[in-house]
């Protein structure tokens, strides 16, 4: 076997991999009662970087595009850089894993933010699907 198929080979098998992994995470999460996944830190909360109309959005683009919302893990990171006594936006990332294909994309959320478009980006090239 050459060099090449060796490296192609060890490549898709690395793939796989990180879609069990990944299979395995969500799964362990909906045990935990987190169904479908909308998450701070692996803890149902109130959401602290999407707001309302962003969720609303954001299930919108997904019945556009023919999916579940149950289909996808949506989970936050918040990074927001605090400082005493001063004012800051509330800044991090949102999280999404198709559970299907165990595709995962990170898009900044909060302040200024445009998250919802991105994903409607990724949803027309067919990202998560493919």
């Amino acid at each position: 076997m050459r060099n090449d198929e060796v490296l192609e080979r060890a490549q898709e098998g690395m793939k796989e991999s990180n879609r069990v992994l990944i299979r395995e995470l969500v799964r362990d999460l909906e045990e935990k009662g987190i169904s479908p996944v909308i998450a701070v830190d692996g803890k149902i909360q109130k959401l602290k970087l999407i707001c309302e109309s962003e969720l609303k959005d954001f299930q919108i683009e997904l019945k556009k595009s023919g999916l579940k919302k149950s289909e996808f893990c949506l989970l936050e990171e918040d990074t927001t850089q605090t400082a005493p006594n001063s004012i800051y936006p509330i800044t991090g990332n949102v999280i999404l894993i198709h559970k299907k294909s165990a595709k995962i994309k990170k898009y900044q959320a909060g302040n200024n933010s445009h998250w919802i478009a991105d994903f409607h980006r990724d949803l027309e090239s067919k990202f998560f699907t493919n």
